[in-house]
């Protein structure tokens, strides 16, 4: 998460410079995994039946401990796939930048060009 802070700092400082191809390709794979993770992350509500491990007194505490590992609030597998998913989402920060302020510059670029043709009659 670090890295990737200081690399969306660098990339606004203009530090940083990703061609807008290249980072539209990162973004679109980013999309795909953040898509992924979240299955993931649904999977983790089903991943434990409590009731499958019977009913003496120890098997149900297994089976909460258990189902506290797939998708409890802490040191989970869903906490751990919604931590994965924040790193993406900041990549996907960074890669954005490339290819939305060049969309924005198009259409400045744009605006202007009409704004000089409406003046001359066009």
């Amino acid at each position: 998460m670090l890295t990737w802070r200081a690399l969306a700092t660098q990339a606004e400082s203009g530090q940083l410079e990703i061609p807008e191809g290249v980072a539209f390709q990162c973004d679109q794979a980013c999309a795909e995994y953040i898509l992924h993770l979240e299955l993931m992350l649904e999977k983790t509500k089903w991943l434990v039946d409590v009731d499958a491990f019977g009913t003496l007194p120890s098997a149900r505490q297994l089976g909460r401990k258990f189902k506290r590992l797939a998708d409890g609030e802490e040191r989970s597998a869903a906490v751990a796939i919604r931590q994965h998913i924040e790193v993406i989402e900041l990549m996907r920060s960074v890669f954005k930048r490339y290819f939305v302020d060049t969309e924005e510059l198009d259409r400045s670029v744009g605006a202007r060009i009409g704004g000089i043709g409406a003046g001359l009659g066009e």
